[in-house]
């Protein structure tokens, strides 16, 4: 049994392709893992995902404008996760991501999160109370405490417990990890892989509420 957190940008330019290589890998070696989907946000967080896009993070403006979408995203995805459960709160940043990396994110990002909302039929007034009120911006406030408690400084970061070692190692990987590295981390035994040496080993493990 393993235990993932995934530490995100919600519109993050790598974080889909992350996503969907860490549930292909534990789809293809049939394991039980218990996951989770944890977006954040700051300054730096912000700036790496515009230089990534090749936008400049000097200019003001595309910094105010990507600093809103990101703050968006997450009162979208905290307001659904409440209203309609983790799995399509999930399912909509996988949505958004999706829609992000195929068009530009230049023009209305309203139409974004709605079209995202529209395609997996979520109702847009569970949500819209929500967005804003305090149970919204307590709920980021343990995400980004989370981060802060494990010194999670870059998205995307993975961080993996194996729940059958008794000394509850976690190991936290920064940016991309390719197909065999996972492999490498979920099956150390399997020869065909040889062991990477990853960012940093950290023990105690706090869960998710």
């Amino acid at each position: 049994m393993f235990e993932i957190f995934l530490f995100i940008n919600p519109i993050g330019i790598y974080c889909y392709d992350i996503e969907r290589r860490i549930q292909r890998t534990i789809d293809e070696l049939d394991i039980e893992v218990s996951y989770h989907l944890v977006p954040i946000a700051n300054v730096h967080i912000v700036q790496d995902d515009m230089i990534r896009r090749k936008r400049n993070a000097q200019k003001l403006c595309q910094f105010s404008f990507y600093t809103l979408i990101t703050n968006k995203a997450l009162e979208y995805y905290h307001a659904i996760r409440f209203t309609n459960g983790n799995k399509k709160a999930r399912d909509f940043l996988l949505e958004l991501q999706k829609q992000l990396n195929e068009n530009t994110i230049d023009h209305n990002y309203s139409d974004l999160f709605s079209t995202a909302i529209n395609n997996l039929k979520i109702n847009p007034k569970s949500i819209q109370s929500l967005k804003n009120s305090n149970y919204i911006k307590e709920s980021i406030k343990q995400d980004q405490e989370l981060a802060a408690k494990w010194d999670v400084k870059k998205t995307p970061t993975t961080v993996i417990f194996n729940e059958n070692d008794a000394s509850q190692t976690g190991m936290l990987v920064e940016n991309m990890i390719t197909h065999e590295e996972l492999i490498n981390l979920f099956m150390p035994e399997n020869e065909a892989y040889q062991p990477k040496q990853f960012n940093e080993m950290f023990t105690g493990h706090l869960r998710l509420i």
